[in-house]
């Protein structure tokens, strides 16, 4: 790495970005982790008695059931969507970091400099 593109990537990328990526891991860990004793994940025993309480809207016509199905359904993509931001936040600091790729590497002799 040449002194002109340690430069640059010390003066345009904050480490700290990374340990807010591990932040970011850890809150999809809390969401996606298995619960004790091997027992999946909440989020797909919600996903699945939103399927069962489909299959009585949709399917079977128990329209009294449609507002626990919409809760459902909501509750679940307010889920997703911060999952999908912790997963964004991720994303772009591997995307900006690989921005800032010096090409001295492409030709890079095993030197540290």
């Amino acid at each position: 790495m040449t002194e002109a593109e340690w430069q640059n990537l010390y003066e345009n990328f904050e480490t700290t970005r990374i340990l807010a990526a591990v932040d970011s891991v850890d809150s999809l860990r809390d969401e996606l982790n298995d619960r004790d004793h091997g027992a999946p994940p909440v989020i797909r025993d919600d996903l699945l008695k939103l399927h069962q309480l489909a299959m009585a809207v949709v399917n079977n016509g128990a329209r009294r059931q449609a507002g626990e199905f919409f809760d459902l359904a909501g509750a679940l993509g307010d889920q997703v969507n911060g999952m999908m931001e912790a997963l964004e936040q991720i994303r772009d600091t591997l995307s900006d970091l690989m921005g800032l790729y010096p090409e001295s590497l492409d030709y890079a002799d095993g030197s540290d400099d």
